[in-house]
């Protein structure tokens, strides 16, 4: 395995392959988020302002999740701070969900913050 493959944490890519518009978190799997939208839970991959990729956890039967439904769910960050975004879901396969955050993002100030501390809990990623 390359040590890029081992990483944790990934940065953004500055290349042509990477063109978004918001710097994208992407947390190891020890300190990903919970994301909670009535039955529907689990763990955030990753996060931007705009939008929010998560693995699902098992649903219930009844329980259907569709692409361009319309959701408000709650981010509970490692720190415990818990913030509201709502959006439309742009990807369902089964097993990962993603919102694009149209309604309520996540706050600019929310993700300098997670980053932060990914860094200081990751800080060989600091040294290129």
């Amino acid at each position: 395995m390359t040590a890029s493959a081992m990483d944790p944490i990934r940065e953004p890519e500055t290349g042509g392959r990477n063109r978004r518009e918001h710097y994208r978190v992407v947390y190891p799997v020890i300190d990903r988020p919970r994301f909670h939208a009535g039955v529907v839970s689990g763990a955030v991959l990753d996060c931007s302002e705009s939008g929010v990729r998560v693995e699902v956890d098992p649903l219930p039967d009844d329980v259907e999740i569709r692409v361009q439904e319309r959701m408000v769910a709650e981010i509970r960050f490692g720190r415990g701070e818990e913030q509201e975004v709502a959006g439309l879901c742009v990807r369902w396969d089964g097993r990962t969900l993603v919102l694009h955050l149209d309604s309520i993002p996540i706050p600019y100030r929310t993700i300098l913050r997670e980053q932060w501390k990914l860094r200081q809990r990751y800080p060989w990623r600091e040294a290129k």
